[in-house]
């Protein structure tokens, strides 16, 4: 019963979202309360469940607040225009849809070599979101270069599942990584591909726009956007974003080096209360919009969680599989990893469904890191819009895109990129 309830729950929020007009927030608070009252978890436990979820996301939560006040405030003071205005002048970018997509990639690429994607979505997205709204590029792209490139550095033996993998199997992560660094360069190389292929596709949409043309060597600013910037300030609002940056690096909490920040850049940049209170004000309404969809994912989390969902359904999937295709269990699963890790995060795939598969994949002679291998890769292309992963909702909400719009524009191709990687797995890591 809690295995049907619990695909049945997933089915329902993901029907919802995709087709319905409700907020996410209320089908991610209200789908899974209903869902644990009806399988008779109890409403004390079920109110237990929710409240340890929404915990759990508080910080992302404060996160999100935070990091949109700040980058909003340097916005609207102007440290991104000169950024922007160079790179809209250059001659490497602007010329084509892919040329602004590939180096926003190559940006995303480097911010993530600590593996935070928290930080790469913070450090890439709010600069060059301006540049893809000035071209008329679709912002769905920039969700795509998260799902593919973004999700393929999330095999540094650092980040997502790798170092899950290491856990599981007690290995060393490293003697994990130097086996999948092939699959890793090629996913890759794979993924700029698919931004290539998906680029020509946005360029014969017919809107795009480049940046040589009149109009567009530089930013247009209404006599509004005049009056907040603060170009006596630029080098010292850039030093404080440097010092931000640096310390989300050094591993220190965001949430407060975002809250502290705010702290100061508000009254430097706009002296008076009345201004503050005007930006904070102006900001609020997609801040607030994605703070209860963060909340409403944390209590779905929550249930999922404490209900013992993540745990059932990760054991019925693999008792699915008929024992004659054992051999190929790793191969089997490793195909249907990119579409569960648009429901279940990585915590659920790689403690729960993977060590149950190597251990039955062992028993027909798979090699404990192959299964490794394929699980990982098929899991870091749907990271990017797993739906029970509360800081996905936060990087569609800094992208100004919705769930559904993010989902029609990658799953094919993260369907495809992890069906490819997981094949090439197989025959490369033995």
């Amino acid at each position: 019963m809690l295995v049907a309830a619990t695909i049945l729950l997933l089915a329902l929020i993901l029907v919802l979202l995709l087709k319905s007009n409700f907020l996410p927030g209320n089908i991610m608070a209200l789908a899974p309360l209903i869902i644990a009252l009806v399988i008779g978890t109890g409403f004390e436990n079920t109110m237990v469940f929710m409240h340890t979820g929404i915990s759990d996301v508080l910080v992302i939560a404060a996160l999100f607040i935070f990091a949109s006040i700040y980058f909003g405030v340097m916005s609207d003071a102007g440290l991104f225009e000169p950024v922007i205005n160079a790179l809209m002048k250059s001659k490497i970018i602007g010329k084509s849809v892919f040329s602004v997509v590939a180096v926003t990639a190559v940006i995303a690429m480097i911010t993530h070599l600590d593996g935070q994607g928290l930080t790469t979505l913070m450090v890439t997205v709010p600069p060059m979101l301006i540049i893809f709204d000035k071209l008329k590029i679709s912002r769905t792209l920039m969700a795509l270069i998260f799902s593919t490139v973004v999700g393929s550095m999330n095999l540094l033996p650092w980040a997502g599942p790798v170092p899950r993998t290491a856990v599981v199997l007690n290995l060393d992560v490293m003697d994990i990584y130097w086996k999948i660094l092939p699959v890793h360069i090629i996913a890759l190389l794979l993924s700029f591909v698919i931004l290539y292929l998906a680029s020509r596709a946005e360029q014969k949409r017919g809107e795009f726009i480049p940046a040589s043309d009149a109009g567009f060597g530089q930013l247009e600013v209404s006599d509004a956007e005049k009056a907040l910037r603060r170009p006596k300030l630029f080098w010292v609002n850039m030093l404080i974003t440097v010092l931000l940056l640096a310390s989300l690096f050094l591993g220190l909490p965001s949430y407060i080096i975002f809250l502290v920040a705010c702290a100061i850049v508000l009254p430097l940049n706009y002296r008076t209360v009345k201004e503050q209170n005007a930006l904070i004000k102006r900001y609020a309404g997609n801040v607030l919009l994605n703070i209860y969809t963060i909340i409403g994912a944390g209590a779905l989390l929550g249930i999922m969680e404490g209900a013992g969902m993540f745990d059932a359904l990760s054991k019925a999937i693999v008792s699915l599989i008929p024992e004659s295709l054992g051999g190929s269990i790793h191969i089997i699963l490793g195909v249907l990893v990119t579409p569960l890790s648009y429901l279940l995060n990585t915590d659920a795939m790689m403690y729960g469904i993977f060590p149950v598969v190597v251990n039955v994949a062992a028993e027909y002679g798979v090699p404990a890191i192959t299964t490794a291998a394929i699980f990982c890769v098929g899991r870091v292309v749907g990271t990017g819009l797993c739906l029970t992963t509360a800081s996905v909702y936060l990087g569609l909400g800094l992208m100004g895109i919705s769930y559904r719009e993010g989902f029609k524009a990658c799953f094919k191709w993260t369907m495809i990129l992890g069906t490819v990687l997981v094949l090439i797995t197989a025959v490369i890591v033995r």
